[in-house]
């Protein structure tokens, strides 16, 4: 029997439309600009791996009632994809998280986000080989425009601060990360689910955490584990909620309709959320470099999303 006469067989999610999907597509930047500074803040409460373990623990609880309801419903289908979720759970959920938290563990906030702003070049060139996208020279050019805006936010609009970026481990863990969900971007656009979203995303995170484990264990035994209490509780519940839960579907469903290539330009928005955090939690100023580099990030992507005549 054919895919499209299988009774089992579901139809695949809607794609928003366009408009709203660069809002979905928006979002995930926030939700983890504000994940960097948590975790940046938490870093000495919570090891890495534990961190991001525990985050998606709390996120598979939130999900897993509202996941249940699909099984039966799809389980044939959730059968024909489970090898491809198990991989999507090694690659978005675990590798990449956990190679980010354990960054903010060694390296700068101002190195990881301008190394960050790298992650559309790696999804353009992943789309390129895998989904044999072209790039286009509006594309190159927005991309240039884009990652010149987010260097001059990281920068402070000081030239002179380029020199002063030197590398480390944590640097090279962040390249890591972003190598990992440049991935995944790509591979959710060459292999669409047909899943409804919530069980999509239940069962890619319960692998996700299988995967965790043996990494958790290891770094329990070579360092120790975290007390809870209300500040750690809070930031994995701000964890799970937004830039898990939220983000992941917001972001799954851009991919959907703008394709990994654009939806990864807007990576280039989280230098600029993470200034305007600063100035509203932190208490930080607003100076001409801040304004500068958002307009020329808005101005990149404005190259690569709009269509061509």
């Amino acid at each position: 029997m054919s895919e499209a006469a299988d009774p089992t067989t579901p139809n695949p999610t809607p794609t928003p439309h366009p408009g709203l999907a660069y809002l979905m597509a928006a979002l995930p930047p926030l939700f983890w600009s504000g994940n960097f500074l948590v975790a940046r803040i938490m870093r000495d409460q919570i090891p890495p791996i534990q961190m991001s373990l525990w985050r998606w623990v709390l996120a598979f609880l939130i999900l897993t009632p509202f996941a249940a309801r699909e099984i039966n419903t799809h389980h044939a289908r959730l059968r024909t994809e489970l090898p491809f979720l198990i991989v999507l759970g090694g690659v978005g959920i675990a590798a990449f998280n956990c190679f980010i938290y354990a960054a903010l563990h060694d390296t700068t906030v101002v190195n990881a986000a301008l190394i960050n702003t790298l992650m559309p070049v790696f999804t353009f060139v992943l789309a390129a080989l895998i989904l044999r996208e072209t790039l286009g020279p509006k594309r190159i050019l927005g991309v240039g425009v884009a990652f010149i805006g987010a260097a001059l936010i990281i920068i402070r609009g000081d030239l002179g601060g380029i020199g002063q970026l030197a590398l480390n481990r944590g640097d090279l863990l962040v390249v890591a990360g972003l190598a990992f969900w440049a991935l995944y971007t790509v591979l959710i656009r060459w292999r669409p689910t047909r899943l409804p979203i919530l069980l999509f995303l239940a069962v890619t995170i319960g692998f996700g955490i299988i995967i965790h484990l043996p990494f958790a264990a290891w770094e329990v035994l070579v360092t120790d584990t975290f007390t809870p209490n209300a500040s750690s509780l809070a930031a994995l519940a701000y964890f799970a909620l937004f830039p898990s839960i939220l983000a992941y579907i917001f972001w799954n469903k851009a991919v959907a309709t703008l394709g990994p290539g654009r939806t990864g330009m807007f990576m280039y928005l989280m230098p600029v959320f993470s200034s305007v955090l600063g100035i509203a939690v932190l208490n930080e100023e607003f100076h001409v470099y801040h304004g500068a580099g958002i307009a020329l990030i808005f101005a990149g992507l404005a190259f690569v999303t709009r269509k061509a005549r």
